[in-house]
């Protein structure tokens, strides 16, 4: 059956989801290559389009901060080699989306993709995306659904995959965790602006034969202080307990 072939595939998406996104790095290449021209030729006017795009990472970022800050314990993990769910989010960003993590990346994705200035390519990129969490979602679904039952099935009938529909709201009830969102997000901060700084000199080579130029001292700022920030919270990750999470109430 369709549908045992797709949660065949997703269970090998969900595994290796980390690497398989790396077959469309040449092409990506191959597009900045292509697109070797400053927008309106002015250092200022591609200076301001790649801070678009990177905001439209970001908003990604923030996303799945969302996600995990509002996630029950159990939850919302980075675990590659199964499927893991002790509690069944439905509440807070899980009431207007099922799957916010991936809405999160793909968000994370479009960004960078535009900064390659291909219709093309990000046109593709985007569909290859689609179908690579599909499968990854039938394989999870097919997982929870009779894990939590009924409880499931209506979350799931009311509650849109990807596309959110903000209108269906539903608080939580219990407070969102700063700490918990910036635990998980904040090496996915650095990455990002490290994938977009290197796509920027990248693009400087094809474009005028070097790899920095003058407005790059903002690109080199903003990678200066995703770095400062990555050890200081990558060192109160593992030799203190700022970020540990704590006890949820979900009797309210």
């Amino acid at each position: 059956m369709l549908i045992n072939e797709l949660e065949t595939q997703g269970n090998w998406l969900f595994r290796w989801r980390s690497f398989v996104p790396l077959v469309l790095l040449p092409f990506g290449i191959y597009a900045l290559a292509e697109h070797n021209h400053y927008l309106g030729d002015s250092d200022t006017i591609e200076l301001f389009y790649g801070i678009g795009c990177f905001l439209i990472s970001l908003g990604g970022l923030v996303v799945r901060g969302v996600a995990l800050g509002f996630a029950l314990p159990g939850s919302s993990g980075r675990n590659t080699t199964e499927q893991i769910a002790d509690n069944l989010n439905t509440k807070g960003i899980y009431s207007v989306v099922r799957h916010p993590l991936y809405l999160g990346n793909m968000l994370m994705v479009l960004g960078v993709m535009l900064f390659t200035k291909s219709l093309m390519f990000t046109l593709a990129g985007m569909l290859f995306y689609l179908l690579f969490y599909e499968r990854i979602i039938a394989a999870e679904e097919a997982f929870l659904a009779p894990k939590f039952g009924e409880a499931y099935r209506l979350w799931a009938d009311r509650t849109p995959a990807l596309w959110p529909r903000f209108s269906q709201w539903e608080s939580p009830g219990y407070p969102f965790s700063m700490r918990t969102a910036i635990k998980g997000e904040f090496y996915g901060f650095t990455a990002l602006v490290t994938i977009m700084l290197f796509m920027d000199m990248l693009k400087n080579w094809f474009t005028v034969g070097r790899i920095m130029t003058d407005t790059d001292l903002v690109w080199l700022a903003l990678f200066v202080l995703s770095l400062i920030t990555f050890f200081l919270l990558r060192y109160l990750r593992k030799h203190t307990r700022y970020f540990e999470k704590p006890q949820i109430n979900t009797d309210s």
